[in-house]
């Protein structure tokens, strides 16, 4: 970005400029320029809408490297943002176009270059595309695009350095993964799931011991050459993790029981939690402001979820041995230093993700608590005129509390049954064929209640930052010196509480949604994005799957 773009630059380049400098100006960097005519967040603004304008979304200007390089900054911006569904839609779009370029065959033929300085990797290109476009895919519930798996393959590892090889492979256990979740569940899903674990934990093994041990960011300094390979290291163990926390949570429920294969999911479950949580307080506490660490950010929140769903489900369980029991406390105060960071990052960023993530996560810890002392909790409820009146508050005199997910129904918690899914006449059962509901929800005496629409999040949309300049990985791994990497950010539509006054359902029940916001809403109006729709879903179509299996054996 030394040299300005003259009167007869490609808009090409002239847009690749515009967007490189719209994620500058997301970054601490962007933040301390001074003597802009215009708010930075004006400016970004500005060239991001001139940018995707005039050439990532306009086919005439497609088909070289150098645009597909720019839907692929396009996509950067929306993560950093927050916008995973736009960033999703986003890499779509950059997979269309690289196969349409011929990307994805082998070999890969002769490709249009506008600048002749540019070396730009295109199977590399090809291989970042089709792993964000997964990545995304996991997080939000998603298809996946393309189901090609040779990622993997040994003529394509062998050149790969060990870290390269490893999220390769990751890549294409991603796939695996989403093709299960897109299946109805079955025995033959469980056995799946089991071969999918067997090569994860195969994978694993490729990578040196040394490259599992904690993070350790002492005596680094952020933008240094070794903190970007700590945080690469550290990125690569969280997706790891993240993955097996994905695979495993159809299952996670029913830990204690007579089946193996159900505690085994569940234990797999919380120890990768805790894993992810104790690198996300690391690296957190070394740097709270960097929007590299999005993914992790994002993980740390399903994990922390996990943990405590695991927790309040094995609490339920008197009759049997709670093998939690003895880590409870150690994880809770595990979960409280996760809850600081996460304020510290809201009050440095002014971030709503974090924020409306521990105010989430704290009203779980309070519910959590109450469930290990026998008592009740609530939430308030809404009137039955639709005004929203839920405060989020923890109050020991209910029964429950329900959390609304935009696309999946309510997700009710309680402390008098197991945590399960209760069928409705329309249930959602995927996430992709939901139906917009009415905004009433049905309850088990036929009566209805009207819900609060969902309104948008207040506040100034956050910009989260980037640590240095930003380049889009477009080399290999044995090039990455100069290319900074770029991970996928996380985010989620805000899950409203409030509380039903009915004791006699079970724990968490899933019901058709309110209103709910556009599939391509930022984090104003949707602030979780889908993410928790995809966890719940996953979380509730397994457990619905297992009650039905260990009925029919049963009977």
């Amino acid at each position: 970005m030394t040299d300005l773009p003259g009167p007869n630059t490609h808009p090409i380049i002239v847009a690749r400029l515009m967007l490189m400098f719209a994620i500058t100006l997301q970054s601490p960097t962007g933040e301390k320029l001074h003597g802009l005519s215009e708010p930075n967040s004006v400016i970004m603004r500005r060239l991001m809408m001139a940018a995707t304008t005039w050439v990532t979304t306009n086919p005439e200007l497609h088909g070289s490297v150098e645009s597909l390089i720019c839907i692929m900054l396009e996509g950067i911006f929306e993560i950093n943002c927050g916008s995973l569904r736009r960033a999703w839609g986003v890499y779509r779009r950059a997979m269309t176009v690289a196969q349409l370029m011929g990307l994805h065959r082998s070999p890969i033929p002769p490709l249009k270059r506008i600048d002749p300085g540019n070396d730009a990797d295109p199977e590399f290109m090809w291989f970042r595309i089709v792993y964000m476009d997964r990545y995304l895919s996991l997080l939000l519930g998603l298809p996946q695009a393309s189901s090609n798996k040779s990622m993997g393959d040994m003529s394509t590892l062998q050149d790969e350095p060990p870290l390269g090889k490893f999220e390769r492979q990751l890549t294409d256990i991603a796939s695996r993964i989403l093709e299960r979740n897109e299946s109805a569940f079955s025995t033959s899903t469980i056995m799946t799931t089991q071969s999918i674990d067997a090569e994860l934990l195969k994978i694993s093994k490729i990578m040196p011991a040394s490259f599992w041990r904690p993070a350790n960011f002492y005596g680094l300094t952020p933008g240094s050459p070794e903190t970007l390979l700590e945080i690469l290291r550290l990125a690569a163990q969280v997706y790891y993790y993240g993955i097996l926390i994905q695979l495993h949570l159809p299952y996670m429920m029913h830990g204690i029981s007579d089946n193996s294969k159900h505690e085994y999911s569940k234990i797999t479950c919380v120890n990768a939690s805790r894993e992810i949580l104790i690198r996300f307080i690391a690296h957190r506490i070394f740097n709270p402001m960097s929007s590299c660490s999005r993914p992790v950010d994002f993980f740390a929140l399903l994990a922390a979820m996990t943990l405590l769903l695991a927790h309040i489900d094995a609490h339920h369980h008197q009759e049997a041995t709670n093998f939690l029991a003895h880590q409870r406390l150690s994880d809770r105060a595990l979960l409280d230093q996760t809850l600081d960071r996460m304020e510290v990052i809201s009050n440095l960023n002014k971030d709503t993700i974090t924020d409306k993530s521990a105010k989430l996560l704290r009203r779980l810890l309070d519910i959590e608590a109450d469930a290990a002392e026998g008592s009740r909790y609530s939430a308030r409820s809404v009137t039955a005129n639709g005004e929203d009146v839920a405060d989020g508050s923890i109050e020991k005199e209910g029964e429950e509390i329900r959390l609304t997910i935009p696309y999946l129904g309510i997700v009710k918690i309680a402390r008098e049954g197991p945590v399960s899914r209760v069928s409705f006449g329309n249930t959602i059962s995927r996430p992709h064929q939901a139906p917009r509901g009415e905004s009433t929800v049905a309850k088990s005496n036929n009566a209805s209640e009207y819900l609060p629409n969902v309104s948008a999040i207040d506040g100034e949309r956050p910009i989260p930052h980037v640590d240095n300049m930003p380049q889009i990985p477009t080399l290999p791994p044995s090039k990455w010196s100069d290319h900074q990497l770029q991970g996928p950010a996380y985010d989620e539509q805000s899950m409203r509480e409030y509380i039903c006054p009915n004791p006699n359902q079970d724990d968490i029940i899933l019901q058709p949604d309110a209103e709910v916001p556009t599939i391509a809403a930022d984090i104003d109006e949707w602030t979780f994005q889908g993410v928790d729709m995809a966890f719940f879903d996953s979380l509730m179509r397994g457990t619905s799957f297992v009650d039905s299996a260990e009925s029919d054996q049963g009977s």
